[in-house]
């Protein structure tokens, strides 16, 4: 008798590529599809996933019945429901969020289904900041909201303590590591030979590292303003940012103004990220808000120094001595100053990839352990 696998349904997937959908990719490679398969929930107007082919190619099957209360109220309450009761095959369900919201698994507990996790990915208190008005709707909210959180996970997981606590304070919780596949990041002197010279860099220019979206919560622009100071004290040296988002446009304004056209380059999203890492000297993400940044992991595993928010980046992201913290109210001078003495004092490069496994970020590791933590928790009655 054939065993069928175990379906786990995840929640978090958008059409665009971060880090959740990073996260859950790696380790939906990484399980044996034969004990756990993966479904994805939708909301019913989602376009193509970025790893829409690969996810069907896998056997995971796409859901767009998700219906938003603000476009029907009727059917945002009862598209779950007769949603559950069409698939008895979804043992658990498994919530990626960047915000306090666990609602879905209301209906899953209704529905029966045992394994019920809300994973916490981050912390977005910058936006109560920058929005009044956003920060006191948020307020009105809370109480409902801590209620579905409090009542229907039945199991909670973080990336790190700040986005534990921030999500659900004082809840018991699982630390379960943003793993990398270290095989792809790891340092390779010709590889970065390749890299710098598709991106035309001479053997002795300085390649600066950014890579995350064009949002508020990475601070491009206090980037931006950073390295028109770091220009001034090497002037053979280019940023090199790989991501896109809202702020491209006044982004690529301040560039102009601060005459750095040829020395700022704007990338978009690439498939080839591994690849440019390998092609720069520094690795610099002044986060104003982080739930680890995994792609501090992964510049590390490059060999590549790294500096971050102090006091906003967790700690548990250094995995190695190349990893340094600034804080941000020392302001883009300090930085600048202090990415200088970092790269003057850098180690010879090479892979930390034994670091990062000795860490606990080695993806095969952290698939491992959800692959048993959902066989031996799944169920539903």
């Amino acid at each position: 008798m054939t065993t069928q696998p175990i379906h786990i349904l995840q929640w978090g997937m958008t059409t665009g590529l971060g880090g959740i959908e990073t996260f859950i990719m790696n380790v939906y490679r990484h399980m044996d599809r034969t004990k756990v398969q993966f479904d994805f929930l939708q909301d019913h107007h989602d376009g193509p996933l970025h790893f829409e082919d690969e996810i069907q190619s896998m056997g995971g099957n796409i859901y767009r019945v998700l219906v938003p209360q603000r476009d029907s109220l009727i059917r945002s309450r009862t598209c779950l429901p007769r949603f559950f009761r069409q698939h008895p095959e979804i043992m658990g369900v498994h919530m990626h969020a960047n915000f306090p919201y666990a609602l879905p698994l209301k209906y899953a507990q209704r529905a029966g289904i045992g394994l019920r996790i809300l994973h916490s990915h981050n912390i977005e208190e910058y936006q109560h900041h920058e929005n009044p008005l956003r920060a006191l709707l948020w307020d009105m909210r809370g109480h409902a909201i801590a209620k579905d959180i409090d009542r229907y996970p039945t199991h909670y997981f973080a990336c790190s303590d700040l986005a534990a606590n921030f999500m659900f304070p004082n809840k018991p919780y699982t630390w379960i590591r943003n793993g990398i596949d270290r095989a792809q990041f790891a340092y390779n002197a010709a590889t970065r030979g390749k890299a710098r010279r598709e991106l035309k860099v001479s053997d002795h220019t300085t390649v600066i590292g950014f890579c995350g979206g064009l949002r508020p919560q990475k601070n491009p622009l206090f980037l931006i303003t950073m390295f028109e100071r770091y220009h001034a004290i090497r002037p053979d040296s280019i940023l090199v940012m790989v991501g896109d988002g809202l702020l491209r446009d006044e982004i690529e304004r301040r560039t102009a103004e601060m005459n750095l056209n040829g020395c700022v380059r704007l990338l978009g999203q690439r498939s080839d990220v591994a690849e440019l890492y390998q092609a720069m000297d520094a690795f610099v993400l002044p986060s104003v808000a982080e739930g680890l940044g995994i792609v501090y992991i992964e510049a590390q595993c490059a060999g590549l120094p790294c500096l971050g928010s102090a006091d906003v980046v967790p700690e548990s992201a250094k995995v190695c001595d190349l990893m340094h913290f600034e804080p941000l109210e020392n302001g883009p001078d300090a930085w600048a100053v202090r990415l200088d003495d970092i790269l003057r004092h850098a180690p010879e490069r090479r892979s930390r990839s034994a670091d990062v496994k000795a860490a606990g970020y080695e993806m095969s590791d952290v698939a491992a352990q959800l692959q048993e933590f959902y066989v031996r928790n799944a169920k539903r009655s």
